[in-house]
């Protein structure tokens, strides 16, 4: 019996990696680190377009371009969550509709997103604002801790398409003093998109 508890354990981690991907996140060693959550977060000025910036790697995003996030209010607590992207091969529209709900009361920066169409595990947040000043930047990011490892989900959303890269750079020199791994982040391209997308 000591002999399959080796492959056993293997095959629990394969599985808990593989459902993390499912809900795209990126696996790191360790314990998840314990950035500040934003205190006091406001719903309706979040609202509207944002564009993804960089992110941590996603099978959304994968073959994509101009991936943008509309938030909508849809009442009752509920906020409309819409990604779309174009996809390169193709040059088709491709989207996923969601909604979010927040988690606590207490900490309204920490929501839970369940896409349509998409395995849904647990109830925690899994889309918490670490910052954002409403008009120009959002950081979302989430963390599913496995003791040994952590899977995390990190986005630097912006309004405008092309943002000021002296905000980026100060956003990110934050997001590393929090334990956030900013050298794992990729550039969204963001280039091209077609005029009004």
């Amino acid at each position: 019996m000591p002999l399959l508890r080796g492959p056993l354990v293997l095959v629990l981690v394969l599985v808990l990696v593989l459902l993390d991907a499912a809900d795209a996140q990126l696996p790191f060693i360790g314990r998840c680190p314990r950035p500040p959550i934003l205190k006091h977060f406001q719903v309706h000025p979040y609202l509207g377009t944002w564009y993804e910036h960089e992110k941590f790697f996603t099978f959304f995003d994968l073959g994509g371009k101009c991936v943008h996030s509309i938030y909508t209010d849809q009442g009752y607590g509920r906020i409309g969550v819409e990604n779309q992207q174009i996809k390169v091969l193709t040059g088709k529209m491709n989207s996923i509709v969601g909604v979010a709900r927040v988690v606590d009361p207490h900490q309204s920066a920490r929501l839970r997103v369940v896409f349509s169409n998409t395995p849904n595990f647990g109830n925690g947040a899994n889309y918490n604002v670490l910052e954002t000043d409403y008009h120009n930047y959002a950081v979302v990011w989430s963390c599913k801790d496995y003791k040994l490892f952590n899977t995390q989900f990190l986005r630097i959303l912006t309004r405008k398409r092309h943002p000021d890269a002296y905000m980026i750079k100060d956003v990110k020199n934050r997001l590393e003093y929090y334990g956030l791994k900013t050298s794992k982040l990729k550039t969204t391209n963001q280039r091209d998109c077609p005029y009004g997308y």
